[in-house]
């Protein structure tokens, strides 16, 4: 009984629009409820990229056969792992024409390979039992992928790649690349042994051991650094360059380095850290298209309603009085869900002091914005010949953006803690006239 009712469950969930599917996947999977608003974790980012960033040729990427070209343009044919053949059905594989050794596997779908060493004992018939089953299955449909989708589902042979002597199998190097920058990798091992599982070993940008696990357990030993590391790295760079995030599969066979597939959502986003604050980790690593320009997340909802979200981006408020800048504070957590806003106090020189209002002070200690000087000069600039006024801006990548001008911080009317801040900063502002008698 409880089979069945596991059965009907999982069929009602399938015809759940994406975003609502995808919140419910997340806290089945992953435990917890899915930020969308703001995301912060590389699981939480992965299921954004899934709804609200759909370029077309995200498609080519993923289908298996079409993907060669693409890479051969960027990266070259030499990378590339022959086609043997390509077929519609299962019952249209010419099998005199393949070679004593290959590998079958579907273009829309993840997994599902037949691995042939000895062309003379395959079983045909679980082969093409296995590719039937592979090719009615719809990924995009399980986890949301929207690439998936319209991926035109046929079956490729492809060269069958022989593993080093000295090791038994042929380790695949899976590049985690940002926008065509490569910032970790994991390798997997033992994927062909017979009665083991798969080992996955997580390593940096330079191959240092990282010290976590993700869906399966480390090797007993671990992998060793591939001689062409840094081939490895440029490829993976040139390929991911311009995308959020991609993860790029590549192998080494003698001194070759040969493409497997390009991955855009990591384990679907729906596979636990361990330790969880990898996650973060990793999540801070992915920028959101849209985080570098102000800040802004902008999707196109249903409705043709156009909805923001913003990550917590700070924004830098400085106290001017007649063009000169006597100190600031930087509004943190603004966007934060189930947080507060932080608010910090700085003098001129970006000096912390202890100053309370309204809210409390950040948790950690905040960094001066690489374009604190700049900033400085643009706030002083604008409150030239004002007795007093706030000028806001946040500090981006590509620059400074303006916030707003507030002629009365608070409305004057929150208390200061301390409360003899509240006559420092009256000693700073001069009044109209008070220079000229005192008026």
């Amino acid at each position: 009984m409880k089979k069945i009712v596991e059965k009907v469950y999982n069929r009602l969930l399938l015809v759940l629009p994406d975003e609502l599917y995808l919140k419910v996947k997340f806290r089945q999977l992953m435990g917890k409820k899915l930020n969308l608003k703001n995301p912060q974790t590389f699981s939480e980012k992965l299921q954004w990229l899934k709804l609200y960033d759909r370029r077309p040729e995200y498609t080519t990427m993923v289908d298996k056969y079409a993907v060669k070209g693409y890479v051969a343009k960027i990266i070259g044919d030499e990378y590339i792992i022959p086609t043997l053949g390509v077929w519609d059905r299962p019952e249209d594989i010419d099998w005199d024409s393949l070679p004593n050794q290959f590998v079958l596997k579907c273009t829309h779908d993840s997994g599902g390979l037949v691995i042939c060493r000895d062309k003379s004992k395959l079983d045909k018939k679980a082969a093409t039992t296995k590719l039937r089953k592979t090719l009615k299955q719809n990924y995009y449909r399980k986890w949301r992928e929207w690439p998936y989708k319209n991926v035109p589902r046929r079956i490729i042979a492809e060269q069958y790649i022989e593993p080093a002597p000295d090791l038994k199998d042929l380790p695949d190097y899976k590049f985690f690349c940002f926008d065509g920058e490569v910032k970790a990798l994991f390798v997997a091992t033992d994927r062909q042994k017979e009665g083991e599982e798969v080992k996955f070993d997580f390593f940096d940008a330079d191959f240092n051991r990282l010290p976590f696990k993700q869906g399966h357990e480390h090797a007993a030993v671990t992998p060793r650094k591939p001689k062409n590391f840094e081939v490895m790295k440029k490829a993976a760079a040139q390929l991911s360059k311009g995308l959020p995030h991609a993860r790029v599969d590549l192998y080494e066979v003698g001194d070759k380095v040969l493409f497997g597939e390009i991955t855009l959502f990591h384990f679907s986003g729906l596979v636990p850290f361990r330790p969880e604050e990898w996650d973060k980790v990793f999540g801070d690593m992915l920028t959101l298209p849209g985080e570098r320009l102000g800040g802004a997340i902008i999707r196109l909802m249903d409705n043709d309603e156009i909805e923001f979200s913003y990550p917590d981006l700070p924004d830098y408020k400085f106290f001017c009085f007649n063009g000169k800048v006597k100190g600031l504070y930087v509004a943190t957590d603004r966007q934060k869900e189930g947080e507060e806003l932080k608010l910090d106090f700085y003098d001129e020189n970006f000096n912390h002091l202890p100053i309370k209002q309204s809210h409390e002070n950040a948790n950690t200690a905040l960094k001066k914005p690489l374009q604190f000087e700049e900033m400085k000069v643009l706030a002083e600039r604008l409150s030239q010949g004002i007795p007093h006024v706030r000028v806001d801006f946040y500090e981006l990548e590509s620059g400074i953006l303006f916030g707003e001008m507030t002629f009365f911080s608070f409305s004057g009317l929150l208390p200061y803690q301390p409360e003899e801040w509240d006559k420092i900063f009256g000693n700073m502002l001069t009044l109209p006239g008070e220079r000229g008698g005192g008026i």
